[in-house]
Order: structure tokens, then C-alpha cells, then sequence
């Protein structure tokens, strides 16, 4: 079990493992009322937009500095991510929040993210054992692809395809090795192997095609 605190510039967003635990302190009142919305709804709703980033009405305030902090049990690993730019999605599933962070730059393909996350989730869900934490985000940045505790790192992308391809997969690892626990350093063709094959599961049944 995990608790930190990631103290930023006011203009931050964080997105990180575990849930956060001073909502009051970190997010307006409209975010607050829109995440418990998306923790219920089917559909994507949208928690910081882009026209709440450029006139400043995305942080509860400007200047200074904010803590965010956070709590995660029953993991092996804390992950975050901050930047000033961040739209932020979200999405439910019987009870989970699927989230997205994403910079203005990769909207053209990331406005989708949060579904694909809720999509991977109820997938593996169903498929193989029930996601048992509360939250998952997926994370757009600089990094090709990377697995967390709850976090899923992802970069840009060039395709709808490709972005769910490794959305779906980071998700995965969710799974094996996070929930299983193994060393994936020492062993990563373990949970490498199991992840492929369960991928190729959560994309046809996204794209609603057969793959075999």
C-alpha cells in the first residue's frame, strides 16, 4: 500500500497510481461533479477540456504550488505524470473510472482513449479475472509504451490501430505482471508472451474483426 503526495506548479494536472485523496484542494467544483458523472456513464465525459486550459478555468487556481495526493493499496509500484497542457477524459465501468491524459497535439486520435481504456478493461475483465483496482489512466507522452500500477504510457501514435494496439497492451500488463507479481526484468518474456496473446482478444473484439 502507497501513499505520496506530488507537490507541482498550480497549472499542473497529475495523473498517477491510486485515487486521489484532496479532490477539494486540486480540482474545481465542475470536475468534481464531471468525474462522479464518468465513474456512472457509458459514454466519455470530458473532465478538463481545451477551451478550460486556455482561459485558466481548468485549475481551481493559477499561482503557486498544489499537492496532489494519492493512494494505492495492493500494488507494486507508484507511477505519475504532470504537465500544464493535459485534456483529461473519463469514462466508468461497473464502478472504475477509465481515464485518459492527453496534450492538445494528440486529440486528433486521444479524444478515443478513455473508451479504449474501458474497452481493454471490461475486455480482460470478462475474459480472464476482474480488474480489481479502482482506476485506470492511460497517459500520452513521450514514451513508446510503458506499464504501471494503474497507469498506462503511451506515446502520440499514428494510427486509430495503432494507438489501441498499444493502449490495450500497457493495459494488459495490468494484469501479468502487476497483478500476478512476477519479475519482469528477470522474466519478461513471461508476462510479454501472456500479454500478446490476451491482446489479440481486446482488438478484435474492439475493431470487430478476426484476426485469426
Amino acid at each position: 500500500d502507497f501513499e505520496y503526495d506530488v507537490t507541482v506548479p498550480a497549472g499542473y494536472i497529475v495523473a498517477g497510481t491510486g485515487m486521489i485523496q484532496n479532490p477539494l484542494e486540486v480540482l474545481t467544483a465542475t470536475q468534481r461533479t464531471r468525474l462522479a458523472a464518468a465513474v456512472r456513464s457509458d459514454t466519455v465525459v470530458r473532465i478538463v477540456t481545451e477551451a478550460e486550459l486556455q482561459s485558466g478555468a481548468a485549475r481551481p487556481r493559477r499561482d503557486g504550488m498544489l499537492t496532489w495526493r494519492f493512494k494505492a493499496q495492493n500494488v507494486r509500484d507508484v507511477a505519475w505524470a504532470a504537465s500544464p497542457e493535459y485534456l483529461w477524459d473519463a469514462t466508468g465501468w461497473e464502478g472504475i473510472l477509465a481515464q485518459a491524459y492527453y496534450r492538445p497535439s494528440a486529440k486528433e486520435l486521444w479524444h478515443e482513449a478513455a473508451k479504449m481504456s474501458q474497452y481493454s478493461i471490461k475486455e480482460y475483465s470478462g475474459r480472464w479475472l476482474r480488474y480489481p483496482y479502482p482506476q485506470i489512466s492511460a497517459v500520452e507522452g513521450p514514451v513508446s509504451g510503458m506499464e504501471y500500477p494503474m497507469v498506462a504510457m503511451e506515446a502520440k501514435d499514428e494510427t486509430r490501430e495503432g494507438l489501441y494496439s498499444v493502449v490495450t497492451h500497457e493495459i494488459g500488463h495490468m494484469w501479468y505482471p502487476m497483478i500476478v507479481g512476477s519479475d519482469e526484468r528477470r522474466y519478461p518474456w513471461m508476462d510479454e508472451g501472456f500479454n500478446l496473446f490476451i491482446n489479440i482478444f481486446s482488438e478484435e473484439g474492439y475493431f470487430k474483426r478476426d484476426d485469426t
